[in-house]
């Protein structure tokens, strides 16, 4: 162990006298990160991330380094579980499950550092109070190909790290933040394996953001798509966020609902509400989902602080409410789970949504344009948004003759699939295609699509082999989003259903709207159609 941390003293050895005073290395604790070694000039290479996350995993007993996948150019992603006593993914405990990332666009780098700082923390702090309430999933260094192509140009106008900073795509050119939907890179794939195997209660996405100009040294999100259970949005908006937000007045950081200035300072907008982003993702999967934005314009050292701080805000913050939590969750997987198996009230799904205001306007501080003098605009909050396109959640799905690349996405994501083990008739909406849209310009390498469909209530026939795919299941509302034809940000907007779709044909995916009994046998993972 001790040869372990002389190597890593070694390996940050030059950074600490060529960026910082000695005396500030032997003030830095036992394990210093590259950022506070460098005195805030550099950040972390994977190989570096990967000794100090071993480093610690040698020091404590309570924390497991492992990896979960590989990147496109075979390099590990690797993160730690830190939980005491240790926990194996789903196995009951009644601590909340809190899973951080970093570096999901690498030039953004200081979620990483600020996250490698808290590794270090619950890993050398004997009977840290956290880890009596939560399991902790930490993965800092995501985009681990894109974090070592470091460059000074990545980041333009960003202000450090003065070393060079990763790049934001990865080494194929995707954005890791596009891809929670189509789940088209290793990376992805093995995130979201990751996430359904430890389910976890909340994930917190950190970034740092380079729009308008303002004097938060952080700002930060939550889902805002409708199809995100309302109750939770609602929770998190006005019980959760609210306290994370004065804890971080209380540690001297102001900060705000992420946003940019537009119309001269009298609007404050949000980002998009689709589920290819992180936090969106994890709303329409019934978990919290937490956006970290710092600010490119605050120094580097700052900016990690901040990162830190929220995160941080955040853990006091859902450890104080474990219990309000746990009941907000619970209670929506088990409605997925149980009310909707057994019949209830038709209940709508959200396909669309348009950006709206909140109806009170909000003080947001900025600064007047052209200056360094602080201002603060009264502005309308353009961070709601209502739907604008709604189908009737079915009982269940059906696929008889879609492409494999379906079924293997939505076991990706975790959700259930069954097989009929014979044929049945019964009652389905059909959907014939009145219009494909297909998007102009290319984005992350896709042509997106957008379909006009027609339905009708038929009765058909369903082959025995044919999949099915229940909405009663905790997943359920994510596989809707995927399957329906005119969702905004499903399968078929990301080609995956290109080959089967022509003007005046049937869509692939048969709805059955109500409940029905059905012979079936679960399909495994990896099983073909």
């Amino acid at each position: 162990m001790r040869g372990l941390c002389v190597v890593w003293l070694l390996a940050v050895w030059g950074l600490c006298t060529a960026g910082a005073g000695a005396d500030e290395l032997v003030g830095a604790s036992e394990l210093p990160t590259v950022a506070e070694a460098s005195g805030y000039e550099a950040t972390s290479t994977s190989e570096q991330v990967q000794m100090f996350l071993r480093a610690c995993d040698e020091r404590a007993e309570h924390v497991r380094g492992f990896e979960f996948g590989r990147t496109s150019q075979d390099r590990s992603m690797s993160g730690v579980v830190i939980a005491d006593p240790p926990v194996q993914p789903r196995a009951g405990d009644p601590r909340l499950v809190i899973m951080l990332l970093g570096n999901i666009h690498s030039g953004e780098c200081d979620g990483k550092e600020a996250l490698l700082m808290l590794v270090r923390e619950l890993a050398l702090t004997a009977r840290h109070p956290w880890l009596r309430h939560a399991v902790f999933v930490f993965v800092p260094n995501y985009n681990a190909d894109g974090n070592d192509q470091m460059s000074l140009d990545n980041r333009p106008g960003q202000i450090g790290p003065v070393r060079g900073m990763g790049r934001r795509e990865t080494a194929q050119g995707f954005d890791l933040n596009r891809d929670f939907v189509r789940l088209e890179t290793a990376e992805g794939k093995s995130l979201v394996r990751l996430i359904d195997q430890w389910n976890p209660h909340m994930f917190i996405d950190c970034h740092t953001t380079n729009g308008s100009i303002h004097r938060y040294p952080l700002t930060y999100d939550i889902p805002h798509n409708p199809a995100v259970v309302s109750e939770l949005r609602s929770y998190l908006r006005e019980q959760l966020m609210p306290a994370v937000s004065q804890g971080m007045r209380g540690a001297g950081f102001e900060t705000f609902y992420y946003g940019n200035f537009a119309r001269e300072h009298t609007r404050w907008e949000s980002f998009g509400f689709e589920p290819r982003y992180s936090t969106e993702y994890l709303g329409l999967r019934g978990r919290i989902g937490i956006l970290s934005e710092s600010y490119s314009y605050a120094d580097y050292r700052t900016r990690v602080l901040a990162s830190r701080e929220f995160v941080r805000q955040c853990v006091n913050a859902a450890i104080d409410r474990a219990d309000e939590i746990k009941r907000v969750l619970g209670a929506i997987e088990q409605r997925a789970e149980v009310v909707r198996a057994v019949g209830s009230a038709p209940e709508q799904l959200p396909l669309n949504a348009e950006l709206r205001p909140f109806e009170q306007k909000f003080r947001v501080l900025g600064r007047v344009p052209g200056s360094n003098e602080p201002r603060d605009y009264e502005v309308e909050y353009w961070g709601r948004y209502d739907a604008t396109k709604r189908v009737e959640l079915p009982f269940a799905y059906v696929l008889s003759e879609v492409p494999a690349a379906v079924l293997q996405n939505l076991l990706q994501h975790g959700v259930r699939l069954e097989r009929l083990r014979e044929a049945v008739s019964v009652s389905v909406r059909v959907q014939r295609v009145t219009g494909i849209h297909r998007s102009a310009t290319v984005f992350q390498k896709h042509q997106l699509v957008q379909l006009e469909t027609e339905s009708m209530q038929q009765v058909r026939e369903l082959r025995a082999g044919s999949v099915i795919v229940r909405t009663a299941q905790p997943l359920g509302r994510l596989a809707a989003w995927l399957l329906e034809a005119e969702s905004c940000d499903g399968l078929t907007t990301w080609n995956f259903l290109d080959v089967m779709l022509r003007e005046g044909s049937e869509y692939p995916v048969l709805a059955i709207p109500e409940r029905v009994e059905l012979s079936v046998e679960a399909v495994a993972a990896g099983s073909g159609q």
